[in-house]
Protein backbone atom coordinates (compact mmCIF):
# COMPACT_ATOMS: atom_id res chain seq x y z
CA UNK A 1 0.00 0.00 0.00
CA UNK A 2 1.23 3.46 -0.86
CA UNK A 3 1.14 6.38 1.56
CA UNK A 4 -1.71 8.83 0.94
CA UNK A 5 -2.92 11.80 2.94
CA UNK A 6 -6.21 12.49 1.15
CA UNK A 7 -8.88 10.80 -0.92
CA UNK A 8 -7.93 13.05 -3.82
CA UNK A 9 -4.38 11.64 -3.73
CA UNK A 10 -5.73 8.09 -3.94
CA UNK A 11 -7.91 8.93 -6.96
CA UNK A 12 -5.14 10.97 -8.64
CA UNK A 13 -2.38 8.39 -8.23
CA UNK A 14 -4.13 5.22 -9.35
CA UNK A 15 -4.28 4.89 -13.13
CA UNK A 16 -4.06 1.15 -13.62
CA UNK A 17 -3.60 -2.01 -11.61
CA UNK A 18 -0.88 -4.57 -11.68
CA UNK A 19 -2.87 -6.69 -9.28
CA UNK A 20 -6.53 -7.63 -8.99
CA UNK A 21 -8.04 -8.75 -5.68
CA UNK A 22 -10.88 -11.21 -5.08
CA UNK A 23 -12.63 -12.68 -2.09
CA UNK A 24 -13.49 -16.36 -1.95
CA UNK A 25 -17.01 -15.48 -0.81
CA UNK A 26 -17.86 -13.75 -4.10
CA UNK A 27 -16.54 -15.28 -7.33
CA UNK A 28 -18.34 -12.60 -9.37
CA UNK A 29 -16.37 -9.61 -8.05
CA UNK A 30 -12.77 -8.49 -8.38
CA UNK A 31 -11.34 -5.12 -7.38
CA UNK A 32 -8.27 -3.07 -8.19
CA UNK A 33 -5.28 -1.75 -6.29
CA UNK A 34 -6.86 1.71 -6.17
CA UNK A 35 -9.96 0.35 -4.45
CA UNK A 36 -7.72 -1.62 -2.09
CA UNK A 37 -5.67 1.52 -1.33
CA UNK A 38 -8.82 3.48 -0.46
CA UNK A 39 -10.13 0.68 1.76
CA UNK A 40 -6.79 0.28 3.54
CA UNK A 41 -6.15 3.99 4.10
CA UNK A 42 -9.63 4.67 5.49
CA UNK A 43 -10.26 1.25 7.06
CA UNK A 44 -13.29 0.97 4.77
CA UNK A 45 -13.39 -2.70 3.74
CA UNK A 46 -17.15 -2.43 4.15
CA UNK A 47 -17.26 -0.86 0.67
CA UNK A 48 -16.44 -4.16 -1.05
CA UNK A 49 -18.62 -6.03 1.46
CA UNK A 50 -21.58 -3.89 0.41
CA UNK A 51 -20.85 -4.32 -3.30
CA UNK A 52 -20.67 -8.09 -2.73
CA UNK A 53 -24.11 -7.95 -1.13
CA UNK A 54 -25.42 -6.13 -4.24
CA UNK A 55 -23.94 -8.54 -6.80
CA UNK A 56 -27.01 -10.78 -7.16
CA UNK A 57 -29.07 -7.73 -8.11
CA UNK A 58 -26.38 -6.57 -10.55
CA UNK A 59 -26.26 -10.05 -12.12
CA UNK A 60 -30.06 -10.05 -12.52
CA UNK A 61 -29.87 -6.62 -14.15
CA UNK A 62 -27.09 -7.80 -16.48
CA UNK A 63 -29.23 -10.75 -17.55
CA UNK A 64 -32.27 -8.55 -18.14
CA UNK A 65 -30.63 -5.52 -19.81
CA UNK A 66 -27.23 -6.80 -21.00
CA UNK A 67 -25.69 -3.61 -19.53
CA UNK A 68 -22.07 -4.29 -18.61
CA UNK A 69 -21.11 -1.00 -16.95
CA UNK A 70 -22.41 0.36 -13.63
CA UNK A 71 -21.57 3.20 -11.28
CA UNK A 72 -21.25 2.65 -7.54
CA UNK A 73 -21.70 5.87 -5.63
CA UNK A 74 -21.40 6.68 -1.95
CA UNK A 75 -22.99 9.98 -0.91
CA UNK A 76 -22.36 11.43 2.54
CA UNK A 77 -24.14 14.33 4.23
CA UNK A 78 -22.37 16.59 6.77
CA UNK A 79 -23.89 14.54 9.64
CA UNK A 80 -22.15 11.45 8.14
CA UNK A 81 -25.41 9.77 7.11
CA UNK A 82 -25.90 8.90 3.48
CA UNK A 83 -26.38 6.11 1.00
CA UNK A 84 -24.63 3.74 -1.33
CA UNK A 85 -26.13 3.12 -4.75
CA UNK A 86 -25.44 1.09 -7.87
CA UNK A 87 -26.86 2.53 -11.08
CA UNK A 88 -26.45 2.35 -14.83
CA UNK A 89 -27.66 4.14 -17.91
CA UNK A 90 -29.82 2.81 -20.69
CA UNK A 91 -33.25 2.79 -22.25
CA UNK A 92 -36.51 2.47 -20.37
CA UNK A 93 -39.64 2.30 -22.54
CA UNK A 94 -37.61 3.55 -25.54
CA UNK A 95 -36.44 6.61 -23.58
CA UNK A 96 -32.77 7.10 -22.66
CA UNK A 97 -32.07 7.51 -18.94
CA UNK A 98 -28.64 8.35 -17.53
CA UNK A 99 -29.49 7.13 -14.02
CA UNK A 100 -31.31 3.83 -13.57
CA UNK A 101 -30.98 2.64 -10.00
CA UNK A 102 -30.20 -1.04 -9.48
CA UNK A 103 -30.04 -0.85 -5.71
CA UNK A 104 -29.81 1.95 -3.16
CA UNK A 105 -29.04 1.45 0.53
CA UNK A 106 -29.41 4.16 3.15
CA UNK A 107 -26.55 4.08 5.64
CA UNK A 108 -26.99 5.83 9.01
CA UNK A 109 -23.27 6.50 9.52
CA UNK A 110 -20.48 6.52 6.93
CA UNK A 111 -16.95 6.89 8.29
CA UNK A 112 -15.29 8.22 5.12
CA UNK A 113 -13.87 11.76 5.09
CA UNK A 114 -16.27 14.51 4.03
CA UNK A 115 -15.44 17.77 2.34
CA UNK A 116 -15.99 20.76 4.62
CA UNK A 117 -18.66 23.24 3.51
CA UNK A 118 -20.12 20.72 1.06
CA UNK A 119 -23.74 19.58 1.27
CA UNK A 120 -22.92 16.12 -0.04
CA UNK A 121 -19.54 14.43 -0.44
CA UNK A 122 -19.55 11.80 -3.19
CA UNK A 123 -17.28 8.85 -3.82
CA UNK A 124 -17.61 7.20 -7.20
CA UNK A 125 -16.45 3.80 -8.40
CA UNK A 126 -17.04 1.92 -11.64
CA UNK A 127 -18.28 -1.66 -11.76
CA UNK A 128 -17.45 -3.13 -15.15
CA UNK A 129 -17.99 -6.57 -16.61
CA UNK A 130 -14.53 -8.02 -17.21
CA UNK A 131 -15.47 -11.61 -18.10
CA UNK A 132 -18.60 -13.30 -19.45
CA UNK A 133 -17.55 -16.86 -18.67
CA UNK A 134 -17.29 -16.97 -15.75
CA UNK A 135 -19.21 -13.78 -15.05
CA UNK A 136 -16.85 -11.42 -13.24
CA UNK A 137 -17.23 -7.72 -12.60
CA UNK A 138 -14.29 -5.52 -11.59
CA UNK A 139 -14.72 -2.62 -9.16
CA UNK A 140 -12.32 0.22 -9.94
CA UNK A 141 -11.70 3.90 -9.37
CA UNK A 142 -12.73 6.20 -12.23
CA UNK A 143 -9.05 7.05 -12.80
CA UNK A 144 -8.34 3.33 -13.35
CA UNK A 145 -10.94 2.96 -16.13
Amino acid sequence: MKNYNTVEEIYANNFCSERIYKRKTCPHLAYTEGVMDLMEVFNAHWIVDNVISYMQQVLKTLKRTEDTFYVVQIAIKPDNSGFMEVYHEGYVNNEYKDHISVIKQNIPYIDLPTKPDTKITKYKFFLELSSFEPTIFTLLLPSEH
